[in-house]
């Protein structure tokens, strides 16, 4: 997947610009490992200073700049999935596991992005194209980042370079 958006540039700068996953942002805020001493690959970071990591075994972690971590996505392809159809993910991850209330908070949240951005249905749709991945329904994208964050997560202890956990996002 992030081979294919590197040669995709209109994907890449969608990504960027419109959903807050920048490919071209490779410093985290904090070098962190994980307790296991498993591999953390970075492959995006966002404009909070967060960043984006493939875990050696597949799952994609999220680490943001105030010390919280977890699993956000089963793969890379799902990853782009959810960014791209939960933009305002972020606003749902303390709902979890309550799929209906991470429902609401995205209904809430999608509002008001869509006020702000007026194309955003359409700038989805332009970077599902892009990348000729299938659309997956909120509701699906919801259930499997509450899996991701309730399930995995904690099997991925993130730690600073001092030795301090992360918190669970």
């Amino acid at each position: 997947m992030f081979d294919r958006l590197r040669t995709n540039t209109r994907a890449a700068a969608l990504l960027a610009d419109v959903f807050d996953f920048d490919i071209t942002r490779l410093d985290p805020v904090e070098p962190v490992r994980l307790a296991s001493g498993g591999e953390l690959r970075v492959v995006a970071g966002d404009a909070s200073g967060g960043t984006f990591f493939v875990c050696d075994d597949g799952p994609v972690l999220y680490a943001d700049s105030e010390g919280g971590a977890g699993i956000v996505a089963a793969d890379p392809d799902a990853v782009i999935r959810l960014v791209v159809g939960v933009p305002t993910w972020h606003d749902v991850v303390s709902d979890a596991p309550d799929v209906s209330a991470m429902r609401a908070s995205f209904e809430s949240s999608y509002a008001e992005l869509k006020a702000d951005e007026p194309r955003i249905d359409q700038l989805r749709a332009e970077v599902s194209a892009e990348l000729e991945l299938d659309q997956v329904a909120v509701e699906e994208l919801l259930a499997s980042l509450s899996r991701c964050l309730t399930e995995l997560s904690p099997r991925y202890l993130v730690l600073s370079e001092n030795g301090d956990e992360y918190d669970p996002l």
